[in-house]
């Protein structure tokens, strides 16, 4: 039984640890942006395949309180690597520290390396490296002067679904995307509606979701590489996720923007992801666009700052949307923003605010629950 590491963005690791535990993972811990989870080779497999709120998953190797560079490099020296880490790979190495003795990124990968190297000299028996295609991306984390010593198993970030073949400004991330609807109360019976839909991330996560596709199915991962890994176990896992696919799903998605090319945009990613086939795409304002009936579920990312030209702008569009949700009393609305003072402008206090963000921007998301569906 091994130990692995799936990160997230602060804010949503309730979410990753409800995603972990469906899958039948067993939890182990958690903090600010790190859920824990045991399990085997094929778990780590599953785990890049198959969450959606996930940056990335990591391999613990090895974990201790280091409190000097010494007791560093005996740490990782010590560790045994030997067969995960192959004599023949290219390694690099990132380092954080946060509130802790040892503060210089730079040096702790100096040490890092050194250690690593002398370790593995000691398994394998050589005293040379020679460079393969396998390389290894390794994070030494230190937190409170706890290092976490961690293996990358999924090389490019995990909101890199692969089907985002263009995108707006100030796109949302997949895996933020995601974690908004998995906030709402979104499942097929209720319509959905994004009317700011930009290059569609909201509706195409979310039409992923009614369809039950893996985020991870059409990308690559760092394991691959790894000499150690058994492919026909990855290819099984791969055919388990495309078997459970929903290819006749019931749900209705309806995304629109006022702007053409966006519009063009979302298009090209819903085909790309698979999920052309639930979503309705249409050019509109949204004060006037149709919204069907009762009971709607509204999740959206209003422009503000890059798609607007003055404050003014926007305030006049979120009062505008303000006037939308006492029009449409049965709805349920979902507002991420990092506008200032949203509520007041809406005139209705939110049943919920969390404080999320989407990379560094700090952003709030406003949840208005409406009535239960009859």
């Amino acid at each position: 039984m091994m130990e692995f590491l799936a990160t997230c963005a602060f804010g949503i690791e309730a979410i990753l640890k409800r995603e972990i535990q469906q899958l039948k993972f067993t939890v182990t811990r958690s903090s600010n942006g790190k859920v824990f989870f045991s399990g085997d080779i094929k778990t780590m497999m599953m785990a890049n395949i198959h969450l959606r709120t996930a940056e990335r998953i990591f391999m613990v190797l090895g974990e201790k309180k280091v409190l000097s560079y010494d007791q560093l490099f005996d740490f990782i020296k010590t560790l045994k690597l030997k067969p995960i880490v192959s004599e023949y790979g290219q390694y690099n190495i990132q380092a954080k520290s946060v509130k802790s003795k040892l503060f210089s990124p730079r040096d702790i990968q100096s040490i890092v390396n050194k250690a690593l190297i002398e370790n593995l000299k000691a398994a394998y028996k050589v005293s040379v490296f020679e460079e393969s295609k396998e390389k290894y991306a390794f994070l030494l984390d230190l937190q409170k002067d706890q290092a976490l010593f961690l293996l990358d198993t999924s090389g490019a970030a995990l909101h890199k679904r692969g089907y985002r073949i263009n995108q707006g400004e100030a796109p949302l991330k997949e895996t933020l995307a995601s974690a908004l609807v998995q906030l709402s109360f979104f499942d097929a019976s209720r319509t959905l509606y994004d009317p700011f839909c930009g290059a569609g991330t909201i509706v195409i996560e979310a039409a992923m979701i009614a369809k039950n596709i893996a985020p991870g199915l059409n990308r690559s991962f760092a394991f691959l590489h790894f000499p150690w890994i058994d492919k026909t176990v990855y290819q099984s896992v791969k055919k388990a996720a495309y078997k459970n696919i929903i290819m006749e799903s019931s749900a209705r998605l309806y995304a629109s923007d006022i702007d053409p090319k966006l519009m063009r945009y979302a298009e090209e990613n819903a085909t790309e992801a698979g999920v052309e086939d639930i979503i309705d795409f249409q050019v509109a304002d949204f004060k006037i666009r149709e919204y069907g009936k009762d009971y709607g579920i509204i999740i959206t990312n209003p422009p503000y700052g890059e798609r607007l030209e003055t404050t003014k702008d926007a305030e006049v569009l979120y009062k505008d949307f303000g006037l939308l949700m006492k029009k449409h009393p049965s709805y349920s609305y979902y507002v991420i923003s990092s506008y200032p003072g949203v509520e007041g402008i809406f005139k209705q206090k939110a049943d919920r605010t969390r404080v999320l963000f989407n990379g560094k921007i700090k952003t709030r998301y406003y949840q208005y629950y409406g009535p239960k569906p009859e």
